[in-house]
């Protein structure tokens, strides 16, 4: 029952998204603008997505301690776009840590930390670009319900290096004895990474990954849409974009993320065809090779979708 329900609010919400983004829409003038993207320019855009997880593919090689190929770094980031963007609930997490687990020969735990750790330090870069992006056009984006999520999660990594008792406390909350043990595991992992040293080296990891998004992003729009080159623009499409895909919606924020693009596209005065073109093309020149690249990973893999629901419903079995 709660399964369903989950299905409905993000199909829900990715419907609610769709409806605002093409309302008042021409649809006449969105099949011009549509045509008028060249399919040269399309492929560069595309192949530049997939580019994209190269370095996300050596900073997961930088937290598994260098167990695995930057080969296999790029193929577990595949592998876990691409199952997000065909089921809910993140399930591409749990593939890549299981990837991780039988790639690099360590415990589940340990491959749930480094994806851990890759997705908060992701969430802590797409704050301070929302941040950025609020300063820099004076929009009150909304970034609360993010900035609760990443200040409270830097609060408990806080505590459990100032007081790592206090930490592990809370364990008792953790409902299940399996799935308690499996959390005291993964809060020692993260304890021995609380160095001054492994945040720095993440941060510039994270900050070469960012940056190779952001400029993606920006080809797509000067090159593929043909605006001309205007940072503010670009950072400020790929922020709100980027948030778009924060929300728990459906698998591959369909709706969400041209929502997110007629919205920012709006701020610069672009109008509601263009810019519903724009984030319709992008999006699914994002979707449709990470999709096939991430299924193609996971038919060569063995990996079972089912085994993988099974996890993470369970991770500590």
């Amino acid at each position: 029952m709660h399964r369903i329900a989950s299905l409905v609010v993000r199909f829900g919400l990715a419907a609610a998204c769709l409806g605002y983004a093409l309302w008042g829409v021409d649809f006449a003038r969105l099949g011009q603008v549509l045509a008028e993207f060249r399919v040269r320019d399309m492929g560069l855009y595309a192949l530049a997505v997939l580019a994209t997880t190269l370095v996300p593919g050596l900073r997961l090689r930088f937290l598994t301690g260098a167990r695995i190929r930057p080969a296999t770094g790029l193929r577990a980031c595949l592998l876990g776009l691409g199952i997000n963007n065909v089921l809910p609930a993140r399930l591409g997490e749990m593939a890549k840590a299981v990837y991780l687990r039988r790639e690099a020969s360590i415990s589940l735990g340990q491959a749930l930390e480094a994806v851990f750790w890759e997705r908060f330090f992701d969430l802590s870069a797409l704050l301070c670009v929302g941040v950025a992006v609020a300063a820099l056009l004076g929009q009150n984006l909304i970034l609360y319900p993010l900035l609760a999520i990443v200040g409270g999660g830097w609060a408990f990594l806080g505590l459990l290096k100032l007081r790592p008792g206090a930490a592990h406390a809370c364990l008792r909350f953790v409902p299940g004895e399996r799935l308690r043990l499996f959390a005291g595991e993964m809060l020692g992992l993260l304890q021995t990474r609380m160095e001054a040293g492994f945040f720095l080296r993440l941060a510039v990891w994270t900050g070469l990954s960012w940056a190779g998004f952001i400029s993606v992003s920006g080809l797509g729009l000067c090159l593929m849409a043909g605006f001309p080159f205007d940072p503010t623009l670009v950072l400020t499409f790929f922020a709100v974009t980027t948030l778009g895909f924060a929300l728990p919606a459906a698998p591959g924020g369909m709706g969400v993320y041209e929502a997110s693009a007629v919205l920012a596209l709006g701020w610069f005065g672009v109008d509601r065809e263009r810019a519903f073109a724009v984030g319709l093309a992008l999006h699914m020149l994002q979707y449709i090779p990470v999709t096939l690249a991430g299924m193609t990973v996971l038919a060569s893999s063995g990996l079972s979708l089912n085994d993988l629901r099974r996890r993470a419903e369970a991770p500590g079995l």
